[in-house]
C-alpha cells in the first residue's frame, strides 16, 4: 500500500460568495441530436456538453468545430451556438448536457468557464472516464429523485468543473484584420436585429460593401450565408420558445420575425426536419 499526503491547502477555484448550481441535466441520444438545434444562446446560465458517442459539427461564438467522442463543449452565458449535422447520414451522437448557474471564476465574467481567447471545445483524453462517471452519477441522482440529490449534485458539479479546469486548453490568436472586425460588426448587428426585416441589400448598404463581398466574408467564417444565418438564428430562438413556453406557434412565429405562420412552419420543417408542433411534442414527451 502506498499512502499519499495532500501537499497543499485547499485553494478554491470558485468565488467564495457563489456556489455553482445545477439547473438541469439531460442524457440525450441520437433520437434528439439528429435534429439540428440551431442558433441560440442562454441568459444567466452556461452549459457543459460531453459527447459520449458519435460526432457532429458545432458553431460556437464565431468558430466552427468538428466534434467527436470524448469532447467537452463549453457554452458560456450569452455565447451563440449552433448544433448541426456534418453531412454524414448518421452521426449517432449521444451526449450529456447540464445547465449551470452561479459559476464565478477569478478573472472571468459570471457563468463563463473559459475566456473567449480559448477554444470552446476541449478534448478530455485521460479525463474522459472520470468526467462521464461524474455526469452519470448526477443524472442518476436527479432522474431517480433520490433523497439529498440536490446536495450530492452540488458537490459532484464542483468536482466536474474543477476536473475540466485541469484539462490543457488551446489558446486562439484573435485576428484584428479589417475583415475580421467587419465580420464581428455584421454578426453583432444580425444578432441584435434578426427579428426585423433584414436582407442582403440592406446589410450591404449599411456596411458599405458589395453583396458579393458580404456573402464571401460571412460564409468563409461561419459556414453560412447571411440569409442562412438569419434563418437559423430565428429558428433557434423558436426552438427555445417551443421547449420552454406554452406560447402558440402563431405567437412564436411573430416573436422571431415571421408574420406568416405557414411560411414559418415550412422553414422550421426544412431546417429542423419536423414541424414545430412535432418538435414541441418530442421534447415535452422527454
Amino acid at each position: 500500500m502506498t499512502q499519499y499526503f495532500v501537499k497543499k491547502d485547499l485553494n478554491p477555484s470558485f468565488d467564495n460568495s457563489l456556489v455553482p448550481k445545477l439547473l438541469y441535466i439531460c442524457n440525450v441520444d441520437d433520437t434528439h441530436t439528429r435534429f439540428p438545434r440551431t442558433m441560440h444562446m442562454h441568459d444567466d446560465i452556461m452549459e457543459i456538453i460531453f459527447v459520449k458517442e458519435g460526432k457532429g459539427s458545432h458553431l460556437i461564438g464565431d468558430r466552427n468545430y468538428k466534434t467527436k467522442k470524448g469532447d467537452i463543449l463549453i457554452y458560456n452565458n450569452g455565447v451563440l451556438h449552433d448544433e448541426y449535422g456534418n453531412g454524414d447520414s448518421d452521426t449517432n451522437m449521444s451526449v450529456f448536457c447540464c445547465g449551470i448557474t452561479d459559476v464565478k471564476l477569478a478573472g472571468l465574467p459570471r457563468n463563463h468557464l473559459i475566456s473567449k481567447e480559448q477554444s470552446y471545445v476541449l478534448h478530455s483524453g485521460e479525463y474522459a472516464s472520470n468526467i462521464e462517471s461524474l455526469l452519470e452519477m448526477m443524472y442518476s441522482q436527479i432522474s431517480k429523485e433520490k433523497p439529498g440529490a440536490e446536495e450530492i449534485c452540488s458537490y459532484l458539479l464542483r468536482a466536474l468543473i474543477t476536473l475540466i479546469l485541469q484539462i490543457p486548453q488551446e489558446n486562439f490568436v484573435l485576428s484584428k484584420s479589417e475583415e475580421s472586425v467587419l465580420l464581428c460588426d455584421i454578426k453583432s448587428y444580425i444578432d441584435k436585429h434578426y427579428q426585423e426585416d433584414i436582407n442582403l441589400k440592406s446589410l450591404s448598404q449599411r456596411f458599405h460593401i458589395s453583396t458579393y463581398y458580404l456573402v464571401h466574408v460571412f460564409k468563409k467564417s461561419t459556414g453560412f450565408s447571411p440569409i442562412q444565418y438569419i434563418i437559423r438564428r430565428r429558428i433557434g430562438e423558436a426552438q427555445s420558445l417551443l421547449i420552454n413556453t406554452n406560447d402558440s406557434i402563431t405567437k412564436i412565429a411573430g416573436m422571431v420575425g415571421y408574420d406568416n405562420t405557414s411560411y414559418f412552419a415550412t422553414l422550421f420543417s426544412k431546417t429542423v426536419g419536423m414541424s414545430p408542433k412535432k418538435y414541441r411534442q418530442l421534447w415535452s414527451e422527454n
